[in-house]
């Protein structure tokens, strides 16, 4: 259980001997050794950690993130602390501010952010594919040309219209899917791709600090206050491996329907998934981020280490080790 999510509200998360213990109510609901998680998630305001466990925590660098009781919006991350990447930091500032190195950076994981979603249309077999992939083609040979990131930015979105235009086609009828949206999500289907891709950022976010860069200073997504720009740059490359795959799995599979979804009374145009779906998108998300897939060396290793490698690289690519960032595309 490299990522442990507490969804319980109401429950209490503290330390035993070497196990964590989630507990509600006086009764124990689980019990797992420390030595076996990565990251701990902590979705809601009705979840509690003692201050032992979370010191201890901390203290084997293991992060411990903060969302809503949906998954829709992560709040914070807490880890042992930056300091010790100081040098490193000055170099990413002064990267980022290059506007010829930013510009090259975010091309390079755009590109690959579009050729994944390239390849997973074909896998598709949908006949709506054929337009969206001929779309995303012309994108990718513009996008070889730009010579702004704001360029950058609209080659993503005509993109993005042309592979979420397909999936309008494919899931408008049963899933009233009209296209990709959020804040709030209007609909079963954008609410699994965003509670997906906070799971995603989840990682991404421990992947960049593990690495020791600032997480807010990215070049595709504009800088601002609360925002993990590089993060949010770093994770779009890996929206179609990961989320959007295991987003269509459970669909085909019939894991997840329109059904299992609430509807805030205060807020009645919001969806968001059940407590029954999310648990299924949790466990269908941990089981794709442990499966094996092929770096170019051959080597096979899981997706969640993939993403830690593509932050490694990206803080090579910031001292200087590395000549250009090559976005992972399998």
């Amino acid at each position: 259980m490299p990522t442990l999510y507490v969804q319980e509200q109401g429950a209490t998360v503290h330390k035993r001997d070497q196990q964590v213990v989630i507990s509600k109510d006086g009764k124990t609901l689980e019990s797992i050794p420390l030595n076996k998680i990565d990251q701990v998630v902590l979705m809601g305001r009705g979840v509690q950690m003692s201050t032992a466990l979370l010191v201890d925590l901390l203290a084997r660098d293991i992060p411990v993130m903060l969302t809503n009781q949906r998954g829709s919006r992560h709040y914070a991350t807490l880890t042992a602390g930056p300091s010790r990447f100081g040098p490193l930091r000055i170099q990413q500032i002064a990267r980022v501010a290059d506007s010829a190195w930013a510009l090259e950076l975010a091309r390079a994981q755009i590109a690959a952010k579009l050729a994944n979603q390239r390849g997973l249309l074909s896998a598709t077999g949908w006949a709506a594919a054929n337009t969206a992939i001929r779309q995303i083609e012309g994108a990718v040979a513009g996008l070889a040309q730009a010579t702004t990131i704001d360029a950058v930015r609209g080659y993503e979105g005509a993109a993005a219209a042309g592979y979420f235009g397909a999936w309008k086609t494919v899931f408008q009828q049963g899933w009233s899917f009209q296209g990709r949206a959020f804040y709030p999500p209007p609909d079963p289907l954008n609410a699994m791709l965003s509670f997906g891709y906070t799971l995603l950022l989840h990682d991404v976010l421990t992947a960049v600090q593990f690495t020791g860069l600032d997480p807010y200073l990215g070049t595709f997504h504009v800088i601002e206050t609360g925002r993990p720009s590089l993060a949010l740059d770093l994770m779009e490359e890996f929206r179609p491996l990961i989320v959007d795959r295991l987003v269509l799995d459970l669909v085909g599979s019939g894991t997840v329907t329109p059904k299992m979804v609430e509807r805030p009374v205060e807020r009645p145009e919001a969806v968001y998934l059940a407590a029954s779906a999310r648990r299924a998108l949790i466990d269908r998300y941990e089981a794709l981020m442990q499966q094996l897939t092929r770096l170019p060396t051959g080597e096979q290793t899981p997706f969640r280490r993939v993403v830690l490698l593509q932050a490694q690289a990206v803080a090579r690519v910031v001292r200087g080790e590395q000549a250009r960032y090559v976005g992972y595309t399998p």
